[in-house]
């Protein structure tokens, strides 16, 4: 008879080290299966950073008693978590969401609002937290290259035809320039770009007998002359490349650019979360949550950054959630963070 193995991911055979002394450069004595890499890759070094806020319903959460927004990293060697901004003492709502690293990994863009005020467009320090630059009012900040952000901004504001369309800023001198036009009755919900596949984003369209959510592509050429010519990309522009009738949203694109990371959901279920190839437009679902909690959403999926994980975020929906990691070659799944259900998680970026 044939012996038979499967040889576990990297993911999973970390997911069983004791791993929270350790510093990086790590040098671990274990008996590596067949097929299992002897270097740790790069990602297993890295930190996702994301925005939390607590659920204090039945008293507070480290210390909180309001559901302040802020960001936070974790560490995927560890699962340490790390708060970057500190809003607990403000007496008024401040939002802080939506992190971003920048190209050099020592800062992050993200959108900040206190109050009733719109939100803006901010960097800060990645060790402080401190704001070294205020920008422009936007939301759902991109880092396009070292020096300029996309974001998402709002047309027309206060009135029925709001939405919200692609928009860069020039870091150095704050000049803004439109990336696209959706037109009246469409609307972009999340982002991403990479320098060869372009810019991947999520369009929805309400109203009328078909509404729709889907993920469309604009090619990096037309983006780089939209910000030559401030001539914003049209609709007409767009390359739609999920399948006719597949609901998605929270586009990210996999390293190689041929992927991109989603959220899709049906009718009357729980959210999942999926890789789509672009070639076929077909979509690999991640395993959900096993039959014991069969109503528990995943959501936000990103690529690490050699493209082998995604991390992505489990709970129930606008309650609370968990960072989870999915490694594709081998589908193991593992939780990384545990707040015991007390906390919300979202935004997540690699």
């Amino acid at each position: 008879m044939t012996r038979r193995f499967t040889v576990p991911g990297i993911d999973q055979v970390a997911s069983s080290l004791p791993l929270d002394r350790f510093k990086p450069p790590v040098t671990i004595a274990i008996k590596r299966p067949p097929g299992v890499s002897p270097k740790l890759p790069p990602w297993f070094f890295r930190e996702i950073a994301y925005f939390s806020y607590a659920i204090p319903t039945t008293g507070p959460v480290d210390g909180e008693t309001t559901a302040q927004e802020d960001i936070f990293t974790v560490s995927v060697l560890t699962g340490s978590v790390r708060r970057i901004t500190d809003d607990r003492a403000l007496p008024e709502m401040k939002s802080d969401r939506d992190p971003a690293w920048s190209p050099s990994h020592t800062s992050l863009a993200i959108h900040t609002a206190t109050g009733g005020e719109p939100s803006r467009i901010a960097v800060i320090d990645r060790a402080t937290g401190a704001v070294l630059q205020n920008l422009v009012e936007g939301h759902s900040p991109e880092w396009l290259d070292a020096d300029t952000i996309l974001y998402l901004g709002i047309v027309d504001p206060g009135t029925d035809t709001a939405r919200a369309d692609v928009f860069c800023v020039d870091t150095s001198t704050v000049t803004v320039t439109r990336i696209t036009d959706v037109g009246v009755g469409g609307s972009i919900g999340g982002i991403s770009w990479h320098p060869s596949a372009g810019l991947a984003v999520a369009f929805t369209e309400d109203g009328g007998p078909s509404p729709r959510s889907s993920i469309a592509v604009v090619p990096a050429a037309a983006v780089g002359m939209a910000r030559s010519t401030g001539t914003p990309v049209l609709r007409t522009g767009f390359t739609f490349v999920t399948a006719a009738g597949v609901r998605a949203a929270t586009p990210d694109w996999s390293p190689s650019g041929d992927r991109i990371a989603v959220s899709t959901w049906t009718d009357g279920a729980a959210n999942r979360v999926g890789i789509l190839t672009i070639a076929t437009s077909s979509l690999d679902l991640v395993p959900g949550p096993g039959p014991g909690e069969p109503s528990l959403s995943d959501f936000g999926p990103v690529f690490s950054r050699d493209g082998r994980l995604l991390a992505f975020t489990r709970g129930e929906q606008d309650e609370w959630s968990e960072i989870w990691l999915h490694t594709i070659a081998s589908g193991h799944n593992r939780q990384l963070t545990d707040d015991g259900r007390t906390r919300f998680k979202g935004s997540l970026d690699w």
